[in-house]
């Protein structure tokens, strides 16, 4: 009625509201009134977010290799991610609109980088050292924070390569399996047959 509306706004979701391309209100749970026509708010949820992804990518000895993880993200800054993105809120509420797609982009340049320096074999026995990479790469000031973002986890739940590589190293494997028992069985038979020497 008369352009009046009311605005709440739960704990975990930031409010500013805007007049004249000026913020006269602004923080977390807020509940007011307003005159529409003059005002515009803006709604950025603070509650952390997940975010999986699957990407595929080469490793430092040119084999495809698929990660797959999750990141968990909470907004650090809102009135920065407000400046950067469209958080306005609408009728239908607020769209977040691509911020999970640039999170999940800025784990892949990360990714992509820690992947480059690694051996297939090192990355299949070994992910922590990758994932201490790409957390360190997420964390500096051109990472996540220039977003107004901070990471609140990262894992990596699983790296396969491609199932002809997987195939290959398994039989690599097998065949080292199969002759240290065949290395086995020769000393046991020698040694059986020392002893029967001996007596």
């Amino acid at each position: 009625m008369f352009g009046i509306r009311y605005a709440k706004a739960s704990p975990t979701t930031y409010l500013i509201q805007y007049r004249n391309g000026h913020p006269v209100r602004e923080g977390t749970g807020l509940a007011f009134f307003y005159f529409a026509p003059a005002a515009s708010l803006v709604s950025i949820p603070m509650e952390s977010v997940d975010a999986p992804f699957m990407f595929r990518e080469v490793s430092a000895d040119f084999q495809e290799v698929t990660v797959q993880g999750q990141i968990s993200y909470r907004v650090a800054d809102p009135k920065l991610l407000a400046s950067l993105m469209n958080f306005s809120l609408k009728a239908n509420g607020v769209d977040p609109g691509k911020l999970p797609q640039r999170v999940v982009n800025a784990v892949q340049v990360q990714l992509r980088s820690a992947l480059q320096g690694q051996r297939l074999q090192d990355l299949l026995r070994e992910s922590g050292g990758m994932v201490r990479a790409v957390q360190d790469g997420l964390r500096r000031v051109d990472g996540l924070p220039s977003l107004g973002l901070e990471l609140v986890s990262l894992a990596i739940l699983a790296i396969k390569p491609t199932p002809e590589t997987a195939r290959a190293l398994e039989a690599t494997i097998r065949e080292q399996i199969l002759k240290d028992a065949d290395d086995a069985l020769y000393r046991r038979r020698n040694a059986a047959i020392e002893q029967e020497r001996a007596i």
